[in-house]
């Protein structure tokens, strides 16, 4: 999964900072001033005016003169790797076989910066959660598959990363002192595996493995998500961490 580097003369500069703007718009940020867009994405007022023109004009976003928010034309970016893409159709069938195995919710979720994404989400789930809908994104300190990504960075990663992110205190769970996140990465390399308890979402408990690829390489994480009130950490990872070392096992010919 590793690709060639690409030479900057290569890049459309425009692009980028299109597609960089189109990011800037998240729950925290549903609209954008021209004036907001700039501050966020470092372009100069006129440029970030004309860009947000231009998604208006292509039908990504709308205004209202003040302010833009996108529409829903912007989905199809994110539904075009749903539909493009071969790995999603291949882990599902086992992400479905451990979902009704665990009567639980089962997701694959995959490295984007500094955030875990959930590109595999099985259908069946006996919990609403804003943390399990398609598509969302949970910050690697706090979630059990981010927890498995940072504990295999090496220490210059892992300080670059505790330099650059800051920690918010999303529940009263949820622990953002450096040092006690690091005895946890600790503790998820020596075990293989990460647990959870309530950190990115009062009542959710998470236990996820990671899933390699050629030559040992991380790739992936598959977590199974509980309510709280159904089992204890210790009855989650008796009950749990067989299932999904099994799955982990048959999703390794998906990362090869």
């Amino acid at each position: 999964m590793s690709q060639a580097e690409i030479h900057p003369r290569d890049l459309i500069a425009g692009l980028q900072k299109g597609l960089a703007l189109m990011q800037l718009f998240s729950e925290e940020h549903p609209r954008l001033s021209v004036a907001q867009a700039a501050r966020l994405s470092g372009l100069t007022p006129s440029a970030a005016r004309r860009f947000l023109l231009t998604l208006v004009h292509e039908g990504f976003a709308e205004s209202d003169g003040r302010q833009y928010w996108l529409t829903a034309k912007a989905l199809r970016i994110g539904q075009a790797y749903v539909d493009s893409a071969q790995m999603p159709r291949m882990l599902r069938p086992v992400v479905e076989q451990v979902a009704r195995t665990t009567q639980e919710h089962v997701a694959v979720g995959l490295r984007d910066g500094d955030e875990i994404v959930h590109v595999v989400r099985s259908r069946y789930s006996h919990i609403a959660s804003l943390s399990i809908r398609p598509g969302s994104r949970t910050p690697l300190y706090c979630a059990a598959s981010g927890r498995i990504w940072l504990a295999q960075l090496d220490e210059e990663e892992l300080a670059g990363y505790f330099a650059r992110v800051p920690r918010r205190q999303l529940t009263p769970f949820t622990k953002t002192d450096e040092a006690a996140i690091r005895a946890e990465l600790v503790l998820v390399a020596a075990q293989g595996y990460a647990l959870v308890d309530q950190e990115f979402e009062v009542g959710m408990r998470v236990l996820a493995v990671p899933l390699y690829g050629r030559g040992g390489r991380l790739q992936a994480t598959l977590s199974i998500t509980t309510h709280a009130s159904r089992l204890s950490l210790e009855e989650m990872r008796l009950r749990y961490l067989l299932p999904l070392y099994e799955a982990q096992a048959l999703l390794k010919p998906v990362f090869d």
